[in-house]
């Protein structure tokens, strides 16, 4: 049985190919300059790699920001993905030929670098095009394993991945359950093996009930050890689309997912990088910010900055801090969620949200160790309490630092209801079970995007055909019926009342 594995592992597969572009890049670059001077070469030009590898990194990060690397990708044509990639490789050359003026003694002319961007343009088309040619024709039969009504029901919510290459090939019954939907029936679970190999089946999906079978443990080592997936439908949900949909959420998960990210990374290697894109930020935020201090007193009576208290890590209170986007006094009758078209933002506030150039001093609060700058969003401590009544594990986000940016916001717009928090929250779960510095980088570019794209993320579409068919089979009710889970998380108010 064979399968191509792009969707194994969505990160490992954008790494790839991000570090693809970067090398293609680069030595096309190189190659363009050895074959304009071939004839009166000078050793010096050596000196100009630091130039071609940065430049490099900044193809591969506009290639990222643009959804290229994205097994979501394959809706987009060549035509649009040929303009896009040379638009990528102008923004990359420009800020080459823009670091070789730097340099004293030659800058690049125009000759050399029309030879290096060709190569690297046409390098780097020919990987897109064999890329998206996997991405297209990247198909893995799938099998679920049902035995029961609910089983059922998920059998159905996972056809709404019907646009992610995976084709559900019908369901194997077990437990003498006898399917009752339109779905096709393969077997029996007692001829597991068998089945697989008949109909080719790369993935097997169960419930956690089925996982832990111990009727089914042999089967599906066997599976697993001839290269067959056996997973429940959540594990697909964060491989797929990166989020944890919270009708599937168990304490089970959770307690495995809270040993998933390593204590060295988040205690060493996360502050670095908070420190150092912090410091970085400032830096180059610093002329914007003080702009923008500006306009907000020249514009609206009251403070440049405005502070409020929010809950941190295991629930410690801070003062964030903000540009502030709301005429004065804007809460005065108590917390009230801002909302799309909010009146109570000024029209300088509206421009400073849309860019989210008012949260630039939240960077101070980077440094001083009280945020994260990739982290759940830090939220007021009587809005996580009415949302914690409502919200199953509302305050497990609470168990890392709060961020500036994160996955929750980069791919789930401004949220003013119930809903949206809970929607955000299943992006913040798979972020603290799968936290490092690769995602936290991934993350920043996305960011980038989000800022270039005035609040606008190519990625807010995921959720809502999830979140239709969760509601029409109303999974949630059913589940917590079935497995009895709690409202609360024992976890988080054991660790929260310590803290």
């Amino acid at each position: 049985m064979s399968t191509n594995g792009v969707l194994r592992k969505h990160w490992l597969h954008i790494s790839f190919h991000f570090a693809l572009d970067s090398v293609l890049f680069y030595v096309a670059t190189l190659a363009g300059i050895l074959i304009r001077f071939r004839q009166d070469f000078d050793p010096a030009l050596a000196s100009y790699w630091p130039y071609a590898l940065m430049t490099a990194g900044v193809f591969s990060a506009t290639t990222y920001i643009f959804g290229l690397y994205s097994t979501h990708s394959a809706s987009q044509g060549v035509a649009k993905r040929a303009a896009i990639l040379l638009f990528c490789t102008l923004v990359a050359s420009g800020m080459f030929v823009a670091g070789t003026y730097v340099h004293s003694f030659r800058p690049i002319g125009r000759g050399a670098i029309l030879i290096s961007a060709s190569l690297a343009y046409t390098a780097t088309l020919i990987h897109h095009l064999f890329l998206l040619h996997i991405l297209r024709n990247a198909r893995e039969r799938v099998a679920y394993i049902i035995s029961s009504d609910f089983d059922e029901i998920e059998t159905r919510l996972f056809r709404s991945f019907g646009t992610h290459h995976l084709d559900l090939a019908g369901v194997i019954e077990h437990n003498s359950y006898r399917a009752t939907g339109d779905v096709r029936v393969l077997g029996s679970c007692s001829d597991l093996v068998g089945i697989i190999r008949r109909h080719g089946i790369s993935r097997v999906l169960c419930t956690g009930k089925s996982l832990h079978d111990t009727s089914l443990l042999k089967s599906f080592c066997e599976l697993r050890y001839s290269g067959v997936t056996v997973m429940p439908l959540i594990s697909l949900c964060e491989e797929v689309d990166q989020y944890v949909p919270l009708e599937l959420l168990t304490p089970e998960w959770l307690l495995h997912a809270s040993g998933e990210p390593h204590l060295l990374y988040i205690k060493k290697v996360k502050r670095l990088f908070d420190i150092v894109a912090s410091l970085a930020g400032l830096i180059l935020s610093a002329p914007l910010l003080l702009a923008s201090m500006l306009a907000v007193k020249l514009t609206s009576p009251g403070p440049v900055f405005y502070r409020q208290a929010r809950s941190g890590r295991f629930g410690r209170l801070f003062k964030v801090t903000k540009l502030r986007t709301m005429v004065d006094n804007a809460e005065a009758t108590g917390a009230v969620w801002s909302t799309e078209n909010d009146p109570r933002v000024t029209a300088v506030g509206h421009f400073l949200r849309k860019y989210r150039i008012d949260e630039i001093p939240q960077f101070f609060h980077v440094l001083t160790g009280d945020m994260s700058f990739v982290g759940p969003r830090p939220e007021r401590p009587e809005i996580i309490e009415k949302l914690a009544a409502s919200i199953p594990y509302y305050r497990e986000r609470l168990m890392v630092q709060p961020g500036i940016s994160g996955w929750a916001q980069v791919n789930y717009p401004y949220g003013s209801s119930v809903e949206d928090a809970r929607r955000k929250l299943e992006y913040d779960l798979y972020y603290m079970k799968n936290m490092s510095v690769f995602l936290d980088l991934f993350i920043l570019l996305d960011t980038i995007r989000i800022v270039l794209c005035g609040g606008v993320g190519a990625s807010q579409a995921r959720t809502p055909e999830w979140v239709k068919a969760m509601h029409d089979f109303q999974l949630s009710s059913a589940l917590s019926a079935a497995s009895a889970i709690p409202a609360q998380s024992t976890v988080s108010s054991l660790e929260l009342t310590s803290a």
